[in-house]
């Protein structure tokens, strides 16, 4: 019997380690107002205002304001040389392309990286070439 309990205690324990972390990267939320048609991944969005959350340290959800267009993508860490005060969307500019690229969190030198889709990478292969546009957060808020 106490074997018994013990082995679910011991299991709620480690279930309420696991979800903490979790629910704590839930809370960084940027929203942006992005005037181009983009693309993440190898999905298209249309220009409009986005909420980006992050769902755990690498997986990252990017969400249209109306919910129609949403993509959960994974991501890497990456640090900047210095801390910036708003949270900014960084784009791969390839023509009439827009890439996301970095995603950086506001009052932090850490940011998260998307990988280079096939998409991205014939685009980029084809066209002469590129650029970088940033899109600065219009209001960070924790939720």
């Amino acid at each position: 019997m106490y074997k018994h309990a013990y082995q679910v205690l011991t299991t709620l324990m480690f279930l309420a380690w696991l979800v903490v972390p979790a629910t704590q990267a839930q809370s960084i939320i940027l929203k942006a107002d992005i005037p181009f048609d983009f693309v993440v991944g190898e999905k298209r969005f249309p220009s409009g205002e986005y909420h980006v959350k992050s769902l755990s340290q690498a997986v990252t959800e990017i969400r249209s304001n109306d919910a129609h267009s949403t993509a959960i993508i994974l991501t890497t860490g990456i640090q900047a040389g210095k801390l910036s005060d708003v949270g900014k969307l960084v784009f791969n500019c390839y023509g009439d392309y827009y890439f996301l690229s970095r995603i950086w969190a506001p009052s932090s030198d850490m940011g998260r990286q998307l990988p280079k889709s096939r998409l991205e990478r014939e685009v980029a292969w084809r066209t002469s070439t590129g650029g970088i546009t940033i899109i600065a957060a219009k209001s960070p808020a924790k939720k």
